[in-house]
């Protein structure tokens, strides 16, 4: 009974959190115009999606729809993207939150110029049943792929190093998961609740389990 009670906590406080964030991604785009980090980003809509487009770096990075519109459906990502400069940039990065809350998203397909995900950025996306993430991608940000229970199975490539802190947070339909030798490290609370786990192979290139890793894999 202590178990069930702080599930219960936990997850009621990450509701909270859940909560909160979406009513402050709005409040980030002033953030983004007067942050000297993006101060040469552009918000514009292509195709139906948003992206980030730096023109000092030539790349561009898909974000959230800043209209509050939540994504849905089958999504196509494309490697790049012709801004309203009529330049060609291409697409090499899903920033935090880019998907966040999602819940009708059904499917997405990531480039290879992709090289990361960010925090957050599939968040509780509970309707995403199939992804595939091409060998360009590095590194999965924290809470990536947070409370995504749709997912059954997911294949790691070999280019990642590192799964970020609940990277695979509550992902209750999680039956399988490769992790590829190149991990060396996986985050706290990695794969907490991922109740449906019946297995997993961690290559001996792993040094370190983060906190409560496989908390709740009964």
């Amino acid at each position: 009974m202590i178990i069930n009670r702080s599930f219960s906590s936990s997850f009621a406080k990450e509701e909270r959190f859940g909560s909160l964030k979406s009513l402050v991604l709005l409040v980030v785009i002033a953030i983004l115009a007067t942050s000297n980090t993006y101060a040469q980003a552009s918000f514009e809509t292509i195709g139906g999606l948003s992206y980030l487009i730096y023109s000092d770096a030539k790349t561009a990075a898909i974000t959230f729809n800043p209209s509050g519109e939540k994504y849905s459906g089958d999504i196509v990502v494309p490697e790049k993207v012709k801004a309203s400069d009529e330049v060609e940039y291409p697409v090499t990065a899903f920033g935090d939150n880019a998907f966040d809350n999602c819940r009708e998203l059904k499917s997405v397909t990531i480039p290879s110029s992709v090289t990361s995900l960010g925090n957050n950025c599939f968040y509780k996306c509970s309707g995403l049943t199939s992804i595939t993430i091409p060998s360009s991608v590095t590194s999965l940000g924290s809470s990536c792929f947070w409370g995504c229970s749709g997912l059954t199975s997911i294949t790691i490539p070999s280019s990642v190093t590192s799964l970020g802190s609940s990277c695979f947070w509550g992902c209750s339909g999680l039956t399988s998961i490769t992790i590829p030798s190149s991990v060396t490290s996986l985050g706290n609370s990695c794969f907490w609740n991922c109740y449906s786990l019946t297995s997993i192979t961690i290559p001996s290139s792993v040094t370190s389990l983060g906190y409560d890793c496989f908390f709740g894999c009964i």
